[in-house]
């Protein structure tokens, strides 16, 4: 063996990850600032109840990280714990309990790099489970198998369309909440309150550092892991998942004490951590008056998520040098030829002032990228608007501000079987400059066309007041009328025996 394979070998053998010590091997993150947009949240969670019958026998053990429901365990990225917990586990089994998916597929797994690199600011920080769940309530979450597993993580945001309108279809409905009540919360794992099977998962945060683990433990248990956490940790925020549990595990505490029962706790720290990712966590830690909330989360996350049909999207294409100065407005009028909207725009939850100061793609990634805005919300059911607006507001918050250009945008309306697209009717690209870039989009095509004089005039020779029909060349009719101050905004004009008529279609035939 020369001298360089062996420094390649070693270099190859220190990557390798030794069991029961990978939480020496991820960076534990700082617990992040309790915002006020979080603590409204938490404040928006419909508190757990058992909808059930009360009356049940719980089994001795539920460990809900063996259904097909539950994907494979996660070996995260940075400080991506709260999203990893969140969406990668939780949102996922949960998705696929509701639908009867397979995890093992790439596309039935949630992406929670997606909802991370939302949320991050294009940095390697930590966040709130709280957070993530939000935007999956009003927006969505992109698949996998859609945004990709990039083994270098550089705060990437996928580009394609289509890839945005899968990912709003899968919603959160509630974001549940649970207190330090052990009966209930196992009642949730068993059967989810409703009487399903299998029940649900839940998240919890606590400190990570210095915890210690029996990495052998060999008591009695019914679920057959090797792994126990036998003291909290000191420092530092991680976020876990919560999967079953299972009454016969024996933890004793300093004072030697027995105690039964216990958690099973699925991590994203990789299958080299604990026992395959998975460990028991006595359910005396939640018992004891003396461990403070920081220390060990009493208040636990619960998601019931839900399958969104859109019914109106935006298509945007742009290039971009730094994502976090945009934000996008939507509006409607009803007048045709507005030049300002009759609503209030509605700002879209993603792609606001997000992402860092890099490309739109990410970080040394292209600028370009095509999205999706969901306007769902404030279209209603039979109502189509004349016009309706984009407006692209840039704000400088990073090191620069950033330069780009609009470069194709169109609305989608999905509430018929047969979508309609309807393009913007202005040239391409447009620049996006500094503050706010409004563009219409007139739902019904303009056209102008000439025919003689004694066609449109009454019998004083003015121009007719009547209601004309006009057969287009794919064979529709248009329905137009005549006037000084026609909907095109343009007088029709006369000269040489011929009358031009700007006009708008108005009703199909």
């Amino acid at each position: 063996m020369t001298d360089r394979t062996s420094v390649i070998l070693f270099c190859l053998l220190c990557l390798l990850p030794l069991r029961g010590a990978a939480q020496q091997v991820h960076r534990i993150y700082p617990a992040p600032r309790l915002t006020p947009e979080v603590q409204q949240i938490r404040q928006s969670r419909t508190p757990f109840r058992v909808e059930a019958s009360e009356d049940v026998m719980l089994p001795t053990s539920v460990d809900n990280s063996k259904t097909i429901y539950f994907p494979p365990i996660l070996n995260q990225s940075g400080g991506s714990c709260a999203q990893a917990s969140g969406i990668g586990y939780m949102f996922t089994y949960e998705l696929n309990r509701l639908l009867g998916r397979d995890a093992s597929r790439p596309e039935n797994r949630m992406s929670y790099l997606f909802i991370w690199n939302m949320l991050n600011d294009g940095e390697d920080q930590g966040g709130f489970v709280e957070n993530g769940l939000m935007l999956a309530k009003r927006y969505g979450v992109m698949s996998e198998a859609d945004y990709g597993t990039p083994f270098v993580y550089n705060y990437i945001w996928a580009s394609g369309f289509d890839k945005y309108l899968r990912a709003m279809h899968n919603r959160a409905a509630e974001i549940l909440s649970f207190k330090d009540s052990i009966p209930l919360i196992k009642r949730y794992l068993y059967d989810a309150g409703r009487g399903e099977h299998p029940g649900g998962i839940l998240t919890y945060s606590t400190q990570a550092t210095g915890w210690t683990f029996d990495d052998h433990y060999d008591g009695p248990s019914e679920t057959g892991y090797h792994s126990l956490q036998t003291g909290l940790g000191t420092d530092g925020a991680h976020a876990l998942t919560i999967v079953g549990y299972d009454d016969l595990v024996t933890y004793t505490d300093k004072k030697g004490i027995p105690h039964t029962g216990a958690f099973i706790v699925a991590n994203s720290w990789g299958t080299f951590s604990h026992d395959e990712g998975r460990f028991y966590l006595p359910y005396d830690f939640f018992r004891d008056p003396a461990v403070k909330d920081y220390e060990l989360s009493n208040s636990m996350n619960g998601v019931r998520p839900t399958t969104f049909e859109p019914k109106l999207v935006f298509r945007v294409g742009l290039e971009y040098s730094s994502r976090d100065d945009l934000r996008f407005g939507m509006a409607t009028s009803g007048r045709r030829n507005a030049t300002a909207p009759s609503t209030a725009y509605y700002y879209n939850p993603i792609f606001y002032h997000q992402g860092g100061d890099y490309n739109m793609q990410g970080q040394w990634r292209p600028e370009d990228i095509e999205i999706a805005l969901d306007y769902s919300d404030y279209v209603e059911e039979n109502n189509v608007p004349e016009q309706y607006f984009l407006n692209i507001i840039t704000q400088a918050r990073g090191k620069k501000m950033g330069t780009g250009r609009l470069t194709s945008l169109s609305v989608i309306d999905l509430r018929s079987n047969q979508p309609k697209q309807y393009p913007y009717r202005g040239s391409l690209p447009v620049e996006i400059g500094r503050g706010t870039n409004v563009l219409s989009i007139p739902l019904r095509p303009k056209a102008t066309f000439s025919a003689s004089d004694f066609r449109w005039k009454d019998a004083d020779g003015n121009l007719s007041t009547s209601t004309f029909f006009l057969r287009t060349a794919s064979g529709r009719y248009a329905k137009f009328v005549i006037s000084p101050s026609s909907d095109s905004g343009q007088t029709p004009s006369t000269g040489s025996g011929q009358t031009t008529i700007h006009y708008s279609i108005t009703t199909d035939r």
